[in-house]
């Protein structure tokens, strides 16, 4: 049993390069660690908060009015397009499907920042980035306290140093852009729930 679940880890890390998905499908019947609803939930709702800031991350880069939201952008695109390949090869080895879009708020969040002036651009980006990273870290904590699945606590661990990476970039440039509500200092709890970026 052992064995299975550390291959079930190593296919996660590995994102499942060491074959086609075909070549995994013997492993389906594999009952010790099986996705249960906490790690299809997190995996939902990590993927379509990487979808949601991989496009708002573009926005940053685009409409941004200085060279740190900009960088801060291309930054957040990077890596959660990055991770959301981990994401998407690991819940096809699980069996686990995958929302197309983001959810209606993300979505209206993406639209929000499409239609932002650009005068008060950089101060809705970090609010929303930094309200989605929060949450992600919550969730993505959540799921490595209680996840059942080896191979996606796994993922979930490795998110973490890149979720906290963000948040600590999308503070330090609050400190030189007027306006946003939050501070920069210590983190606003937030209660665990399906994350909005991831993340």
């Amino acid at each position: 049993m052992r064995t299975l679940l550390l291959a079930a880890v190593a296919v996660a890390a590995l994102g499942g390069c060491a074959g086609t998905p075909t070549d995994t499908a013997g492993l389906a019947p594999r009952t010790d660690s099986q996705p249960s609803e906490q790690d299809r939930a997190w995996m939902r709702g990590i993927h379509e908060g990487n979808l949601a800031e991989m496009q708002m991350g573009q926005l940053g880069v685009t409409k941004g009015g200085t060279k740190q939201i900009r960088a801060v952008g291309k930054l957040i695109v990077r890596d959660h397009t990055e991770f959301d390949t981990k994401v998407t090869k690991a819940a096809t080895q699980l069996g686990i499907k995958l929302p197309e879009s983001p959810t209606a708020d993300q979505r209206a969040d993406i639209v929000r920042l499409k239609d932002a002036p650009r005068q008060s651009f950089d101060q809705e980006f970090l609010a929303i980035m930094t309200n989605a990273h929060t949450q992600a870290i919550s969730a993505t904590q959540t799921e490595i306290a209680s996840g059942s699945s080896p191979a996606v606590v796994a993922l979930a661990r490795s998110a973490v140093p890149t979720l906290e990476k963000h948040l600590a970039a999308l503070r330090q440039a609050e400190g030189g852009s007027p306006g946003p509500s939050s501070s920069p200092g210590t983190e606003t709890p937030v209660s665990p729930m399906t994350p909005t970026g991831h993340e």
